[in-house]
């Protein structure tokens, strides 16, 4: 057997790739909603769908070092494993040997970022309506802890890739729901609670919003929010604190396992429906009368030219880019001092040594000033997108 890397051929190992660090996505599986096949196999909740939880494969972390909270949990998942000379070795492990190197000085400012595959079967709704199911309505207002909430529940912001080509080739129509109606009560969001499984009227309390690829949203902490059935890019806190406020989209839970799902998985702690309002969400956010101007966000051109274009797709306390390369153009991007991670969403690159694709070694992360090369070996377009540290995790 192999003896393990040292931080010191870790550290050679990584400079001899110019800066770059190469991963496959770590897939995390959720009990709480099914997705579109995109990803994998797991639009229903069927044997040959979900593992031994019956949990469905609907996301994809990106360079990870946060462990998903699932009610089941398993000891590593979500947490990403990096190429290292052949070897497969947990993001966490690199950061624990080599944080400052790998990270500067924001490790404890590092987003936990996620590709979401949102959907499922067409499924009629107790309130008329036939539509793919979005995730539950859910809210994250903190951590729960002995009937406590500690903040800062996790921030987040989406958004939309376009889906039109490879290797998705799809063309979906979807609505996400973020906010509540202006006119909601609390006394209405306390009565939809106590008929969560039953029916889905919860999900007729909040917003809804066409989505429009190639735009996002901000989702500040306290907001509640069912993301709609379209595969999205996602940028958080590192956590995985949450809240559900409603059951999946169609689905009836009997009694018994209603009242089971309700306390693990809505009150999670909580003495009751009360708690759960005043605690867990910011109810002059939720009720903005102009949420969609202050939340709403459209995709901005950093620069551009014959090589392709470079966009900021997330804003506020995040921070990401968008870069579109056409075939056989090469890129060169101004040296950060921070790390950037990043996802080829289309297509094939070559980021300094590294060569990368969709479909297989298809994440980067650079360390603090590297000088980043990107060119595109294929034939066809290349999109790559990428975070970097939060602003502000405390906002």
């Amino acid at each position: 057997m192999r003896a393990m890397l040292s931080a010191k051929e870790i550290k050679r190992l990584i400079l001899k790739k110019k800066g770059i660090i190469t991963a496959s996505s770590a897939r995390v599986f959720r009990q709480s909603y099914f997705g579109n096949d995109i990803i994998a196999p797991n639009s229903d909740p069927t044997p040959d769908k979900t593992d031994w939880r019956g949990y469905a494969p609907v996301e994809l972390w990106i360079m990870s070092i946060v462990e998903a909270d699932n009610q089941v949990r398993m000891p590593g998942e979500g947490i990403t494993k990096v190429l290292i000379d052949s070897e497969k070795i947990p993001l966490t492990q690199i950061k624990d040997l080599l944080g400052e190197f790998v990270f500067g000085s924001y490790i404890n400012h590092w987003p936990l970022t996620k590709i979401l595959d949102i959907g499922g079967r067409t499924t009629r709704t107790s309130f008329g309506t036939k539509e793919i199911p979005p995730i539950p309505a859910h809210v994250h207002g903190g951590k729960i802890s002995k009937g406590k909430v500690l903040k800062p529940g996790k921030s987040e912001a989406y958004f939309f890739p376009p889906t039109n080509l490879e290797p998705y080739n799809k063309k979906i129509s979807a609505k996400t729901r973020i906010g509540l109606k202006p006119k909601v009560k609390k006394e209405d969001i306390r009565k939809k609670l106590k008929e969560f499984g039953k029916n889905d009227l919860m999900y007729t309390l909040l917003n809804e919003f066409k989505i429009r690829p190639m735009t996002g949203w901000t989702v500040p902490q306290g907001i509640i929010h069912a993301p709609g059935p379209y595969l999205t890019f996602e940028i958080q806190l590192p956590q995985d604190d949450y809240n559900l406020a409603s059951w999946r989209l169609g689905e009836r839970l009997e009694e018994q396992e209603r009242n089971r799902r309700y306390g693990e998985l809505v009150l999670r702690g909580l003495k009751n429906e009360g708690v759960f309002v005043e605690l867990l969400l910011d109810w002059p956010a939720n009720t903005d009368k102009d949420f969609e101007k202050k939340y709403f966000r459209e995709p901005k051109v950093i620069e551009s030219g014959s090589w392709g274009r470079r966009l900021q797709i997330f804003f506020d306390q995040f921070y990401g880019e968008g870069w579109e390369l056409f075939p056989g153009q090469t890129k060169t991007l101004p040296v950060k001092n921070v790390p950037v991670a990043g996802v080829v969403w289309s297509g094939q690159a070559a980021i300094n040594d590294s060569r990368l694709e969709q479909g297989g070694q298809n994440e980067f992360l650079a360390i603090p000033d590297t000088k980043i090369t990107v060119t595109n070996p294929g034939i066809l377009p290349l999109f790559i997108y990428t975070v970097e540290p939060i602003k502000n995790q405390t906002s």
